[in-house]
């Protein structure tokens, strides 16, 4: 038995360590939430217990705003922010606020709910992609614990492989196998996240009876028989000065004016 194929499987287990490590540093999982974070969130919960007109919850939504852009990104401040701007009768920024905070807390009952019906009765069902179906824990672990789901099991597999070298030696390179392949789907996992989430944009239509053209400019026809309605999400493909190019769950594609959208 030589030592080539054991430290090939270190080496490897070892970059999926670092590649999931790095991943985590690079997207923020890592941060804690901070004294001045803390103290603000407290401040925005007791401005929005004492809030009573649309103009004073939208103030609320900007404290929970500053709390964000500190670094202070969590499911329970965006979720705060969502209701702040729900009230604030400003349902496009509820939306987009209600869908990172599923990024945070994908099995919140509450959040389901409010989101559901800031959408309206008559929202389209999106139908879910056969990837996120082969990969059933995608919606249903946050976007940090996948994370750190993915670092255990690169750990865990690392470990058993140094293990392997000096006891139990057939067994323990069974599991380590085993190990990596998991580790593996994990790491792929993971990077689906940062793709559909740091990587990709989207946004809410944040006007009504919004025409979106075949071209970045009002003189462009209209691209679809029927202005989009307020609170139509979309995902973002381009933008071009003050046009952005948008793309339907259906699939369709048309330009709209940035003014008339909530991005995020």
């Amino acid at each position: 038995m030589t030592r080539k194929p054991f430290l090939k499987r270190t080496w490897v287990a070892s970059v999926l360590v670092g590649a999931v490590a790095a991943m985590a540093l690079w997207s923020g999982c890592n941060r804690s939430v901070d004294l001045e974070s803390a103290q603000k969130f407290q401040t925005a919960q007791q401005a929005f217990d004492d809030a009573r007109k649309p103009e004073d919850f939208a103030k609320v939504a900007a404290q929970y705003q500053e709390i964000l852009d500190h670094g202070g990104a969590s499911g329970t401040v965006l979720y705060n922010q969502g209701n702040a701007w729900w009230r604030a009768e400003q349902p496009a920024r509820a939306i987009a606020a209600y869908r990172q905070a599923q990024r945070y807390l994908p099995r919140n009952p509450y959040l389901d709910a409010h989101l559901h019906f800031a959408l309206g009765c008559d929202a389209p069902a999106t139908r879910q992609p056969i990837l996120e179906t082969i990969l059933f824990w995608q919606n249903r672990l946050s976007y940090p614990k996948k994370f750190y789901l993915a670092l255990a099991f690169a750990l865990a597999t690392f470990t058993i492989a140094v293990a392997s070298w000096f006891v139990f030696r057939r067994n323990l390179r069974r599991i380590a196998w085993v190990g990596l392949v998991a580790t593996g789907v994990l790491v792929f996992s993971v990077a689906y996240d940062w793709n559909r989430f740091d990587r990709a944009r989207y946004g809410v239509v944040a006007q009504p009876e919004v025409v979106a053209r075949k071209g970045n400019a009002a003189s462009y026809q209209p691209d679809f028989n029927e202005p989009l309605r307020e609170s139509t999400e979309f995902r973002l493909v381009e933008r071009r000065g003050n046009w952005l190019l948008i793309r339907l769950p259906g699939g369709g594609e048309g330009w709209i004016e940035d003014k008339a959208a909530v991005t995020y």
